[in-house]
């Protein structure tokens, strides 16, 4: 059964160079590993696709991050191409340098991309992380064994770079099975690089597919193995499709918000109903269980992939069960990460990673240019590509994805020295400018009217719990928009016709050209969104996907028509 973490690696340092303890095996040559690593990967790289086009876009998948060498000096190379040049740097980790560790070693070396990387490293989730080197570098770190990793990762590659440890010390880095995967993810010319060899290594990948030769080796070694698959090689493009999203709640500004990040101007539609987004603090927590099953993973990287956003506030959260079963289930749940990480309690367990968002100090900080009209027709919408990130406007939205209303209810109150949100029969955030909200209600209506009763039941749970002062109180009550399974529906728009005759979602290949679904995040939108938005607009510009397969599978527009065929 999975985890929730992959070990990270052991490493002794013998003359300031790292050799894995289990592998037996030193990460470079020794006394020399920028020129190794320069001369092995990059130059291979280099003379694929060392001058790109505006608007195109390069992909390079690594198998062994290591300490990072492979990715920065990659990165290094990309300083000078045009804006719109994308470089995407995919990276295969199953054990990962410890932070404290990789910071340590990166700080005796000059590479203009290692802050970015050290700022946004994340703590050894399985399963992959989106971090932003540059405005137009942008990092897929996968923390999880390669063939797992290869066989759910949705990417088409120009270029490899085959750095695991040797052969014969690690040979689960260098299965047949893995070249055949490559070989599927591979662009027409894609190249491979690799300081290997071995015969064995040639064989499997001809037998995969692709075309080998030899390079003079570096150092001791006097050849290397280079491989290519068949067909000329041409960067894709990048960012030319016009793309409009309709709804300017979380999953909106999301989505505005990752094509901001790439320099992609788009125009953003909002009918002007105030939803759950205009709450002043929304609980960013991930959704976990005893078993570490998609699900729950896909969470807990989506809570990770907002340390970074705007407005988010990372004040801790304390969870106290609200039975003796929900607190022996939490103290459990914790049992299974690091304590600086998630804490036991006894009456409960301490989130640390975990906090709130200000939707306000989102928006204020992306200063979207909003259209204030009501869409009631996608097929009005002259553009490319249609997000429909909204919650509110549910005729949008067709009776195949099974999205209803859910009310909600939450206040805000004085309090004073709440430092770290709490959450039990109700939740209370920290005290910001002598205030805080207390959340929630929930009924499984389409209703907006606020109700005293209500704002009575939170007052009188929250006394539980703080001193606070109810001499003003501000209610508010908004309708989200929840799914069957209570997962987001997140994708394109399958061809309903064809997802009527499928009996698995991996066997649907029939869409509908450029339209896509971000939306039914119910009360987890400040924890699933980002990360949910990042995905559809890395589908619609053809970049690594940000979701693994599995994944996509799990949040697919088409998964209940699938399953009520089953």
């Amino acid at each position: 059964m999975q985890s929730y973490l992959v070990d990270t690696a052991e490493i002794d340092w013998e003359e300031g160079n790292p050799v894995s303890r289990k592998y037996g095996d030193i990460y470079w040559h020794r006394g020399a590993p920028l020129e190794e690593k320069t001369r092995v990967f990059v130059e291979p790289l280099l003379s694929l696709a060392g001058k790109p086009r505006a608007q195109s876009q390069v992909t390079v998948c690594e198998l062994g991050f290591g300490f990072g060498l492979n990715c920065l000096l990659t990165a290094k190379t990309w300083q000078d191409a045009p804006d719109s040049c994308q470089l995407n740097i995919v990276s295969i980790e199953k054990h990962p340098v410890g932070r404290q560790e990789l910071a340590r070693f990166l700080d005796t070396l000059d590479f203009p991309h290692s802050a970015p990387l050290l700022q946004a490293y994340p703590p050894p989730y399985r399963g992959q992380h989106v971090i932003w080197l540059a405005p137009n570098i942008r990092l897929l770190l996968i923390f999880e064994d390669v063939e797992r990793a290869l066989g759910n990762l949705d990417a088409e590659v120009d270029c490899w770079y085959l750095d695991g440890f040797a052969p014969a010390r690690n040979e689960a880095m260098w299965e047949p099975a893995l070249y055949r995967k490559m070989y599927a993810r591979s662009r027409p010319g894609a190249h491979i690089a690799t300081y290997s060899a071995a015969g064995a290594v040639r064989r499997g990948l001809e037998r995969a597919g692709f075309e080998t030769g030899k390079r003079h080796g570096f150092g001791h070694k006097k050849e290397m193995l280079f491989a290519a698959k068949p067909g000329a090689w041409k960067p894709s493009t990048h960012g030319r499709e016009s793309i409009s999203i309709i709804g300017a709640g979380l999953a909106g500004m999301f989505c505005f918000e990752a094509l901001k990040k790439r320099q992609i101007t788009c125009d953003l539609y909002d009918s002007g109903q105030a939803g759950p987004s205009a709450i002043p603090q929304l609980t960013v927590l991930p959704q976990l269980a005893r078993a570490a099953e998609t699900r729950y993973r896909f969470s807990l990287v989506a809570s990770q992939f907002m340390q970074d956003a705007p407005g988010f506030h990372p004040s801790g959260l304390h969870w106290i069960g609200r039975t003796e079963e929900e607190t022996l289930r939490l103290r459990e749940i914790a049992t299974d990460f690091p304590n600086q990480l998630i804490e036991a309690r006894d009456d409960g367990a301490y989130y640390h990673q975990a906090g709130w968002l200000s939707f306000q100090e989102l928006t204020d900080h992306l200063q979207p240019g909003i259209i204030q009209t009501h869409i009631d027709d996608v097929d009005k919408v002259d553009t490319d590509h249609v997000i429909l990130a909204t919650g509110f406007n549910r005729s949008l939205l067709p009776e195949q994805l099974q999205v209803r209303a859910i009310r909600g209810q939450a206040i805000e109150v004085g309090t004073r020295n709440i430092n770290h949100v709490i959450n039990s029969l109700a939740t209370i955030f920290p005290t910001v400018n002598g205030r805080s909200v207390i959340s929630g209600t929930y009924e499984n209506i389409d209703s907006d009217i606020v109700r005293d009763e209500e704002t009575q039941s939170l007052l009188a749970t929250a006394r539980q719990y703080a001193d606070i002062d109810e001499t003003e109180v501000t209610p508010w009550a908004g309708v989200r928009a929840v799914s069957r399974d209570r997962l987001p529906v997140v994708g394109q728009a399958p061809d309903w016709q064809a997802a009527a005759l499928v009996n698995r979602v991996s066997a649907l290949d029939g869409f509908q050209p450029g339209l896509h679904y971000c939306t039914a995040f119910a009360s987890r939108g400040a924890t699933h969104a980002r990360l949910c938005a990042e995905h559809i607009v890395s589908r619609i510009l053809r970049e690594p996907a940000a979701l693994g397969l599995d994944e996509q599978q799990l949040l697919s527009p088409a998964r209940f028509v699938v399953r009520d065929r089953k």
